[in-house]
């Protein structure tokens, strides 16, 4: 009981001189303003200090940064080392760290906290109410940070009802998506898709998140985006199988000769198309120009009119109305589709399970 009394007395000791410092620096500083501003009758002091005018000094409170910027989380170990050991040579010796180590460590906590936080006793060191409650926050806090390391993003596509946003054509909506969706149906019944209409904001919407994918003849969009080839595609002319003027074989002749429906869509490859007839100097007489491909079947069926078609859409009209799909005329380079997504995501477990889903499908 000796130590512990030595102990109190010298914390009584300590604890006094503190208060004495304190009220000394106080007095000080006081005495400091009083001399720099005069008395309350506005009389300046030290006028005749070399001869010279009153040095007037301005004090300024010292600024303070907040109680967690001044701590180093680290000696927070301390603290629970030492509620673990009750000794400060156990707490070091686990700690591998030296006793004066702990000490001091202990001493910057102590003034951070204005608390004691352990107290030697008979039986070691025991932590003040102040100190069990820190310790009490501390424990949460450690569960929180564990479990945040700890924490893994799951997907399960049998039971996930997650809707996944994909940019694509009115393409996609013939030729990909009725596989697409049967397949979802066996082994993600719950998952949902929202097909968005390819657009120049892609970029911004997959780096957002608000698209997952962007499937489709697409250009590039440069760092921070992934791609990944799907299949290759080729141009082919569309015709109805009664055109009174063509028949088994389609010149460069007839095609310039003809009347062309077109379609201005993005995403789908007809910049190659266009491209190449300005650089092979081919002229086309255009009849019709529509927005999307979903309405070309009806229309090549009941006129004349000619189309350059991607070969898996015109076989798909094929498949299912009465369309003839003949070779062009002139020779132009094929192109491929593919799926484009945001680094953001590359590791996204539902991102990853979606894409090589449709790479499953699709790619060749």
């Amino acid at each position: 009981m000796k130590s512990v009394n030595t102990l109190k007395a010298s914390a009584g000791i300590w604890g006094r001189r503190s208060e004495a410092n304190e009220t000394a620096a106080a007095t000080l500083l006081d005495q400091r303003r009083v001399a720099s501003n005069g008395d309350s009758t506005g009389q300046e002091s030290g006028a005749g200090w070399n001869g010279g005018s009153a040095l007037k000094v301005v004090s300024r409170p010292p600024s303070r940064r907040p109680a967690g910027t001044n701590i180093d989380l680290k000696l927070l170990t301390v603290i629970n080392e030492l509620h673990k050991t009750r000794s400060v040579s156990h707490a070091a010796e686990n700690l591998q760290v030296s006793q004066s180590t702990i000490s001091m460590s202990l001493a910057r906590l102590r003034r951070h906290f204005h608390d004691p936080l352990f107290v030697r006793t008979s039986t070691g060191m025991e932590p003040t109410p102040h100190a069990l409650e820190v310790l009490t926050l501390l424990s949460t806090a450690e569960g929180l940070i564990q479990s945040a390391l700890e924490h893994h993003v799951i997907f399960d596509p049998a039971t996930s009802d997650r809707v996944f946003n994909v940019c694509s054509t009115d393409i996609a909506q013939l030729t990909l998506l009725p596989a697409l969706m049967r397949r979802l149906r066996e082994v993600a019944p719950f998952v949902q898709v929202n097909l968005l209409n390819v657009s120049d904001s892609i970029p911004q919407l997959l780096e957002s998140g608000e698209v997952d994918l962007a499937v489709g003849y697409i250009a590039p969009m440069g760092a921070g985006f992934y791609q990944q080839r799907l299949f290759r595609d080729r141009f082919v002319c569309a015709v109805r199988p009664g055109h009174p003027r063509i028949k088994s074989d389609l010149t460069l002749e007839m095609f310039e000769r003809e009347t062309h429906l077109t379609v201005a869509t993005s995403g789908t490859g007809h910049s190659v198309v266009e491209r190449t007839l300005e650089a092979k100097k081919i002229r086309r007489k255009i009849g019709l120009c529509v927005p999307s491909f979903l309405g070309v079947a009806p229309i090549l069926t009941s006129t004349d009119f000619l189309a350059v078609l991607p070969e898996q859409l015109g076989r798909f009209f094929a498949s299912t109305s009465k369309i003839r799909l003949m070779p062009l005329p002139f020779a132009i380079a094929p192109y491929f589709i593919l799926q484009h997504w945001h680094e953001r995501y590359n590791h996204d477990p539902a991102n990853i399970w979606f894409r090589s889903l449709i790479a499953e499908l699709f790619m060749e």
